[in-house]
């Protein structure tokens, strides 16, 4: 990965709201979670999580943050009689614990502490494999920040505004891995507040920092910005059309020139921006019988392919010059939580949900013979247990054989040109020490580089080809600023 210097920007904010109640769909093996900012988050159970049967028992919180399993069992073994048991507690909460629920192989719980914990019911787990792992979700499996590489801008969105913040910089020089001290500390530039009670959905800032845009259940927000020296001014662009009332993705071009928009109702626009002003080009229409919307994007570096995936696991491709469908990635069981388009080549690489990733050849409509390679050896045991998905996708741009992506709990670098590591090779060793021979770096080298200094992480990107800019929030400073437990335990009570 080479030689790396850090200065240290401490300005993000963002505490996830409280855990109110969840609700879970036997049918469709959804979750439903709802939180205190009124958000609502649906989790999909049906990845392979667990084996069901069928049992009678209930789960309960309390305000200690513990959390108890009661069985109906039979007394003794051969009688018919039967009472209610309560199995050993839990304590995977730090505060009060707000809401449960019972799927048919967990346990699910919420509360104070943002955390949304699934326990494994163990006697229901047939084989004890890495299904039966406790899993804790904190921050939700979207990006929720957006960049200005030009103007080294990043917007945040939160429940019921956006912050937009310029980075630090520094002047100063070390040697690799020193931490240097910032020369210009971040400015907080504007503080947008949304109107009314509704959420914000989604948001996006141009990467030439003179666009922002935003939507939230009803309404869609476009503005421009003018920079005068340190100074800011935004200005609303009005009268927008009645078929964007409302955005589930939102994505600029490359150039800034062009928005793309995910409606809601599962129409593709395409907006043309030109100085103060906007023009609607094209509008790409969900396949007949179908309203599926799209929740992601991905726009090639020099505009001309368009990717959208849709909340099942198809990814289409439009050709944005031609204004029509390019082709259809082939069919893949797991959704899709991250894409990107690569320059140069205009391959697509996709992350899935069972942590799989694949890359795709937009011009030849087939996937690239690297990923054939990975499919038919596979990808190492301890990558595909990770628990979080893969929520960003990017590229060096003088580096065309590397992959950078990450989830909230490690950054990665694919080097494709490297051979893939086996279920035999350590994963996490890849920086040998600097005293090794070049024979036994090389012994040792795969093409994954994986670093976990940056934890939890909600972005990571490259500014520009020396510079890399990842935005962490710790949980020591989340639960700092949460409010105290109802009740607390104490010695000799």
């Amino acid at each position: 990965m080479g030689e790396f210097k850090v200065h240290r920007v401490r300005f993000f904010n963002y505490v996830p709201s409280g855990i109110r109640c969840v609700a879970y769909n036997n049918q469709s093996n959804r979750l439903a979670v709802s939180r205190t900012d009124g958000t609502v988050e649906i989790y999909n159970l049906s990845a392979n999580y667990f084996q069901e049967k069928q049992e009678d028992s209930f789960v309960v919180g309390t305000a200690e943050g513990t959390v108890f399993h009661f069985q109906l069992v039979p007394v003794t073994s051969n009688s018919s009689e039967k009472q209610w048991v309560r199995t050993k507690p839990f304590q995977h909460h730090t505060h009060d614990v707000r809401t449960v629920a019972h799927s048919p192989t967990a346990l699910i719980s919420g509360g104070t502490d943002t955390h949304l914990v699934f326990r494994p019911l163990m006697e229901k787990v047939e084989v004890k494999n890495y299904d039966a792992a406790l899993r804790k979700i904190t921050f939700p499996h979207r990006c929720l920040i957006s960049c200005s590489k030009k103007r080294q801008l990043l917007l945040f969105q939160f429940a019921h505004h956006l912050e937009l913040w310029r980075l630090g910089s520094t002047v100063a020089t070390g040697k690799n891995g020193d931490t240097l001290p910032l020369s210009k500390n971040a400015d907080h530039l504007l503080h947008l507040k949304t109107k009314g009670p509704e959420n914000i959905i989604c948001s996006c800032i141009s990467p030439c920092g003179s666009w922002i845009a935003y939507s939230t259940v009803s309404r869609f927000f476009l503005y421009r910005l003018n920079y005068e020296h340190d100074n800011i001014s935004l200005k609303r662009v009005s009268k927008m059309p009645a078929f964007l009332r409302s955005a589930l993705q939102i994505l600029f071009s490359e150039d800034s020139t062009k928005l793309f928009v995910a409606s809601n109702q599962g129409a593709l626009h395409i907006v043309q921006l030109s100085g103060g002003s906007f023009k609607h080009l094209h509008a790409f229409q969900p396949q007949s019988g179908t309203v599926e919307a799209m929740c992601l994007l991905a726009v090639s570096p020099d505009g001309n392919w368009l990717a959208a995936s849709g909340t099942s696991a198809g990814v289409h491709v439009y050709n944005v010059k031609q204004l029509k469908l390019h082709c259809t990635v082939p069919a893949y069981n797991f959704p899709v939580t991250a894409m990107a388009i690569a320059p140069n080549t205009n391959n697509l690489v996709i992350a899935h949900s069972d942590q799989q990733v694949f890359e795709y050849s937009i011009p030849d409509k087939q996937y690239t013979d690297w990923s054939r390679t990975v499919q038919k050896q596979g990808f190492h045991h301890l990558w595909l247990q990770r628990d979080t998905p893969i929520t960003h996708i990017s590229f060096h741009p003088k580096r065309p054989m590397h992959i950078l992506l990450h989830d909230a709990y490690m950054f990665c670098i694919i080097d494709k040109s490297l051979p893939l590591p086996n279920d035999k090779t350590l994963l996490y060793n890849p920086f040998p020490p600097t005293n090794e021979s070049d024979v036994i770096r090389r012994r040792t080298a795969h093409a994954f580089k994986i670093s976990k200094i940056y934890k939890p992480l909600l972005f990571m990107d490259l500014l520009d080809e020396r510079t890399l800019v990842a935005v962490e929030r710790p949980l020591d400073d989340i639960i700092a600023q949460l409010p105290p437990p109802i009740k607390k335990k104490k010695f000799g009570t």
